[in-house]
């Protein structure tokens, strides 16, 4: 009911003489690896059910609702100003300590096609990854680790060309963990630069590069209860394929391949599970969607995420290496409101 209220003051404080744009989404997923345990870890989880935290099953079924609105604000000319909210709330059936809520607005400035500066603002709310033993107070107890998220970016897009246009992107992340594991708060400013080309007849792709520097203060005595730096670089591919043109009974197919290197900051060797570190994450994405009326539409995904750890200790190789399995359909309702 709070969020419904919200939606209402959004939409009353905006221009009453444009539409009010928005939508509302059922989203029904699976998930094979929720904790993301890496191989040795499933078997050493069946001997230790502690590690499960509240949960009985390493997969789960996931529910997650959302709601968005947009609406202009002010037309000037050729130029409009577009506000946009939106707000989901994800269930995580079998896994207890995975209930979360996510949202944020957006405010952009447009004034063509393809041409428009945008702030955003994102929440991630307590989202949970596992239980974890907290080493600076036990060698055996364990703690739920969760991380709330606070990400604010500006983006500017221009189109260069008929078919072709570009996206720039610079953010800035909070990452901030609960007690007791707060030693892994990470600041991470990042910068993003997407190429768009727009095919005849077929669809669009792109090609974004993504390049990252998270900074950790846990290393920073007494603030932090550990003297371990956390810090990394991260630089992040990722090439969508979008097929929207002459097919028969479908509206859209889509591929994407999202990669990423990080490469840890620390070389202390009293910190063997950062010290020397790097992954290759890999995510694999696939899509189609159908629309069902002018106003309701259906999409199935499937999502193939795989990462490798290197490191010069095996057991760290094992420990964050993993893979992971998930599908998800998606029902959405796109309506609009013009009863002014």
């Amino acid at each position: 009911m709070n969020i419904i209220g919200y939606i209402l003051l959004f939409s009353t404080i905006l221009d009453a003489g444009t539409p009010l744009e928005y939508s509302i989404s059922l989203t029904s997923g699976y998930d094979n690896n929720v904790m993301r345990f890496s191989k040795n870890e499933f078997d050493r989880a069946a001997l230790d059910p502690l590690l499960m935290g509240g949960s009985k099953t390493f997969d789960s079924f996931v529910t997650k609702w959302n709601i968005s609105a947009k609406k202009s604000i002010l037309t000037l000319n050729e130029s409009t100003i577009v506000a946009s909210f939106a707000y989901t709330l994800s269930d995580y059936v079998h896994t207890p300590e995975k209930k979360y809520w996510s949202g944020g607005f957006d405010v952009a400035y447009k004034w063509g096609a393809f041409k428009n500066i945008k702030y955003s603002l994102r929440h991630l709310d307590d989202f949970y990854l596992r239980h974890y033993i907290d080493k600076d107070i036990s060698r055996m107890q364990l703690s739920p680790c969760l991380f709330t998220d606070r990400n604010q970016s500006v983006q500017l897009t221009y189109k260069t060309s008929k078919r072709t246009w570009l996206n720039i992107t610079g953010g800035y992340l909070q990452r901030y963990y609960a007690k007791p594991f707060t030693e892994f708060d990470l600041d991470i400013r990042y910068l993003k630069g997407k190429f768009n080309y727009k095919i005849r007849k077929f669809g669009a792709l792109g090609l974004q590069i993504n390049r990252g520097r998270a900074l950790s203060d846990s290393h920073h005595l007494p603030d932090r209860p550990s003297s371990f730096n956390r810090s990394y670089q991260t630089t992040e591919w990722y090439i969508p394929i979008k097929i929207n043109k002459g097919i028969p009974f479908l509206a859209e197919i889509g591929f994407s391949t999202r990669i990423e290197n990080r490469q840890y900051d620390t070389e202390d060797p009293d910190d063997p599970l950062h010290a020397g570190r790097s992954h290759l994450d890999s995510k694999y994405d696939v899509w189609i969607k159908k629309r069902l009326s002018e106003s309701m539409s259906v999409a199935i995904s499937s999502r193939y995420r795989m990462r490798s750890t290197n490191s010069d200790y095996d057991w760290v190789d094992d420990l964050k290496s993993f893979k992971q399995l998930q599908y998800w359909l998606k029902i959405e309702w796109d309506l609009v409101y013009d009863r002014y």
